[in-house]
């Protein structure tokens, strides 16, 4: 691990310390009342990564650490681990799911909602 990794790893466990004490101490602050508050690792962004096969075997290497497997569907892996309502994940989307769904989103000008609401 770098120094600049290292020194970006310290921040982020400070900032959420600091976050949980602030939180505790000022009890009329909310919270999100419902899902879960997600910590994502994009495998292709946030590691030394650089390939997407790399990338991948970074979500597995996650995985193991996590004690948990990978979810693979539709070009998307995820290793997360729950820690309450607080969830841990690393995440990687392949080139190919995010080109068919660029494709998907070539589609959207077509309907005009307006149209569909006044039939």
């Amino acid at each position: 691990m770098s120094a600049a990794q290292h020194h970006h790893r310290r921040e982020l466990i400070t900032g959420l310390r600091a976050l949980a004490t602030f939180l505790d101490s000022h009890p009329r602050v909310p919270v999100p009342r419902y899902g879960t508050v997600r910590v994502s690792v994009h495998t292709n962004y946030d590691t030394d990564a650089t390939t997407e096969a790399e990338a991948i075997a970074e979500v597995q290497r996650i995985a193991a650490l996590l004690g948990t497997t990978p979810i693979v569907e539709n070009g998307h892996h995820v290793a997360g681990f729950d820690f309450g309502t607080v969830r841990f994940e690393a995440v990687l989307i392949t080139q190919a799911a995010m080109v068919r769904r660029e494709a998907l989103d070539s589609y959207r000008d077509a309907i005009a909602l307006d149209e569909i609401e006044g039939a």
